[in-house]
């Protein structure tokens, strides 16, 4: 696009639905529901998206929410004790708050089988049951010494008892009807946070929504079991399972599972997964991300899949907390697991994984279109995962490969180059048909972080790939032929150089890949010519002005000009022909992080550290828009190859989507001023056909007050002037009065356009009531308008009254000594 951009418009935003709280699937099994903050978050499980949030006015976050069983209402608990229910689908009202009476937060929420008590645990060691219709808690239960952190009711509507289990290591049998404690048992070693019941005590599980979640170090889980025969079973962070009977709520089987569960339930159907006979299994979901299936007769390990995303890291604190939830579904017959890192996998009933949805992207580091038509958007978002986002859903795929945190992308066509803190790059590429990303090859030779990748720009095939990083040396890498990617291909290193006295922050490969530029935390940029071969680079020059660190470099797409962005705020234009600084641009506060070459070479963008973007004019050194859109510094900005969008990364976890409307603009001007002149033509028509009522009320509409008063004037040009003018003003809405009142106070400023304006308001003051009047917007400010320049008429005219009796006396005098 060859026509120069004036003007960007944020069209979509991207960034967290879901902060690791607790997570929720509705009874439909279409809306997942995501705590995410001070507000809950429904996301649309077929398209990934959030469709609704609810609780947005909430002063403080939300500790707790559940769903009702009939999907009409959500109730919230807050960290201010309060209940909200909201109605959250098409009305999305809140329909009642309430205090908790508890003297902490709440913890955990349950509801009966008939949605009518909502039982409360708290902070305070302390249950309340409340009956939500009639809006008062009917219950309070004491008896724990620990945190409460499980409630769960009997699934009989008969039976009007509540299971508990607190960080005291007990589970309390409560009887809602005698107000009492039924049985207190230590039958676990540590936590208690999960109890299930089957349905009626019989024969199969009842399927009740569990969550799972870290918090403080400490693990906590909620049950779903399936199991036949048997009527209550509980766990806890002791690794066993506890069967009960309901009966004389007694323990009588406990099965150890060695693992910590995140999750236990028995499948409804796992056909061509385990063998075809009676004996009972239940699926375990471990806090690594490994599911089993468990034979509960044999203790065997029938099947298991690991649904882990990034490998473990055995000295890290989420080496073993890598699941933080799971919930089961029978609607969707699948499992949702939530990570540490806040990203949300759906298995499917063989376990493998059936959809990704990011629900929080942490700080961006770089982000790039890619994939025929721009469909794709590939992030690095200071995790070890590549995500790759569909532009039209938002779906994402969350890649593992590299040990350590993505720090640089590159994108040319379908491939993908990465760079990470493992001191590894690896190439994936987009398949066209599926959109599946795989990856092709990887690349080991650095001995410290990766932090600048490139990849060349001749053939939408690249040739080699730069890189760069800490240990300051470049190196050139061979890219993969196509016959080197079955199975993964390894990187072969072709030239390695010294590059510079400090870390590498950027890379950039000219047009034609004959030449390799550099930017260093040394503050200086280098320009490299690529032999023949590929087998050598060779220095051509040294980019000396920049006062910081260089951060982003790149090569004009039609110039021989390459620019460069420094910690300083300064954007510098070198020539290539004698590598002399030929322009610098000053906008930005501070560094200025990323900079991109857009409209075939004639402007740039930039964003910076202070959070903005800036569009400049190359020619005039002109900073023509300035784009606020985040709220912290913004680390890498990219556009479409027609450059009718853009897209922006940084430090806040947004990706925001800027769209050119330029060309909708400027048709809009021209649209707006060809309306403008029809309009003028009819005002001018009704002057002259002396329709002053009509052209009156257009030059107001118009909000034309110099066209206005030419009417008033050709009115008051009339013999009777001043009574159709009187007539005129009568005819007037009031809105209308406001305008030309308005109109007045600007006539009134000026001692040529002073009369008409007084005339007016003494035609308004006298056929307008005061209360009418005073109920005009902006009246005020219309009477001091008027009073400030009124006074400043009337003593221009007492003056010339006064200078008119000087002359009376001066001609009388006369008249009597002649």
């Amino acid at each position: 696009m060859n026509q120069l951009k004036t003007s960007l418009a944020l069209a979509e935003k991207y960034s967290a639905f879901y902060t690791g709280g607790q997570i929720q699937i509705n009874s439909d099994g279409k809306r997942l529901f995501c705590e995410c903050g001070k507000e809950i978050k429904v996301i649309d499980l077929q398209s990934g998206k959030a469709t609704q949030s609810i609780g947005e006015a909430e002063e403080e976050d939300i500790t707790r929410f559940i769903l009702t069983g009939d999907d009409e209402y959500l109730i919230l608990a807050t960290q201010n004790q309060l209940f909200r229910q909201w109605k959250w689908k098409e009305e999305k009202s809140l329909v009642k708050t309430w205090r908790s009476v508890h003297n902490a937060p709440v913890t955990t929420l349950a509801l009966d089988p008939t949605d009518t008590l909502l039982a409360s645990g708290s902070a305070d060691f302390t249950i309340k049951v409340w009956d939500i219709t009639r809006g008062y808690y009917t219950h309070n239960f004491k008896g724990h010494t620990g945190v409460i952190r499980l409630t769960t009711f009997h699934p009989s509507s008969q039976r009007l008892q509540l299971v508990s289990g607190a960080e005291d290591y007990t589970v309390r049998i409560w009887d809602l009807t005698s107000s009492s404690c039924v049985i207190s048992s230590q039958c676990h070693a540590s936590l208690v946070t999960s109890v299930a019941f089957t349905d009626g005590g019989d024969t199969m599980y009842r399927n009740l929504i569990t969550h799972f979640e870290i918090k403080v170090n400490l693990l906590f889980f909620h049950l779903l079991f399936f199991f036949q025969s048997l009527n209550i079973a509980s766990a806890g962070k002791d690794k066993v399972v506890c069967v009960w009977k309901t009966d004389k709520w007694k323990v009588f089987k406990t099965i150890p599972v060695l693992e910590t569960i995140m999750a236990v339930f028995v499948p409804l159907e796992f056909p061509s997964l385990i063998d075809d006979d009676d004996d009972p299994r239940f699926v375990i979901v471990t806090s690594k991300g490994e599911v089993r299936v468990i034979n509960a007769k044999s203790g065997k390990n029938e099947y298991s899949n690991n649904c882990r995303l990034s490998e473990a890291d055995t000295d890290s604190d989420n080496a073993d907390s890598y699941i933080t939830q799971a919930v089961y579904s029978s609607d969707i017959n699948g499992i949702v697991l939530t990570t540490y890192d806040q990203n949300i996998v759906l298995l499917s009933k063989d376990f493998t994984s059936e959809k990704q949805l990011c629900g929080h992207l942490d700080e961006i580091l770089s982000v790039h279109f890619m994939g025929e038509g721009d469909t794709h958007v590939a992030v690095a978002t200071n995790t070890d995962l590549l995500k790759v986002f569909r532009r039209d859903t938002w779906e994402c795929q969350m890649l593992q490969g590299h040990d350590d945190i993505i720090t640089t992308l590159d994108v040319c066509g379908n491939f993908i180059i990465s760079g990470a803190k493992d001191s590894t790059i690896r190439v994936w590429q987009l398949a066209s048909d599926t959109g599946f990303v795989t990856c092709l090859a990887v690349g080991q030779g650095h001995t410290q972080a990766v932090q600048a990748v490139a990849l060349s720009r001749a053939s939408t095939r690249p040739v080699f790939i730069v890189s760069g990083g800490v240990d300051m040396t470049l190196k050139l890498w061979m890219f993969p032929a196509e016959a080197d990617v079955i199975p993964m291909a390894t990187l072969r290193v072709s030239a390695t150089e010294h590059g510079h006295d400090k870390d590498i922050n950027c890379l950039a490969v000219a047009p034609n890949d004959k030449i390799i530029a550099s930017g260093s935390q040394d503050k200086t940029a280098k320009v490299w010519a690529v032999n023949d071969g590929l087998h050598s680079l060779t220095l051509l020059a040294v980019l000396r002005g920049h006062r910081r660190g260089i951060w982003a470099i790149k090569f004009s797409p039609v110039d021989q000009i390459v620019a460069t962005s420094s910690g300083d705020g300064l954007i510098k234009l070198w020539n290539l022909s004698d590598f002399s600084c030929v322009r610098t641009f000053e906008g930005h506060d501070s560094s200025v992080l990323s900079i991109i070459f857009i409209t075939n070479g004639k402007q740039m963008l930039s964003s910076g550290s202070d959070g903005l973007l800036k569009l400049w004019q190359i020619k005039t050194s002109e900073c023509m828009k300035t784009l606020d859109g985040h709220e912290a510094k913004v680390w890498t900005v990219s556009g479409t190859r027609n450059e009718d969008f853009f897209i922006s990364g940084g430090a806040d976890s947004t990706l925001v989507l800027w769209k050119d409307v330029t060309e909708e603009e400027e048709a809009e001007k021209q649209e707006q001023a060809q309306k403008l002149v029809l309009q003028e033509q009819v005002l001018s028509n009704l002057i002259a056909d002396k329709k002053y009522v009509r052209a009156l009320g257009l030059a107001i509409s118009l909000n034309k007050p110099f066209r206005a008063l030419a009417v008033l004037k050709e009115v008051m040009k009339q013999d009777d002037g001043e009574k159709q003018l009187e007539r005129l003003v009568c005819k007037l809405r009031m809105d209308q009065i406001g305008s030309l009142l308005k109109f007045c106070v600007e006539w009134n400023t000026n001692s040529r356009n002073y009369f008409p304006a007084q005339q007016v308001l003494s035609l308004v003051l006298r056929n307008f009531l005061p209360q009418d009047l005073i109920k005009l917007p902006g009246i005020q400010s219309i009477v001091e308008g008027f009073s400030v320049y009124t006074e400043r008429h009337l003593q221009r005219l007492d003056n010339l009254l006064i200078d008119a009796h000087f002359a009376d006396y001066c001609h009388s005098c006369m008249k009597h000594s002649s």
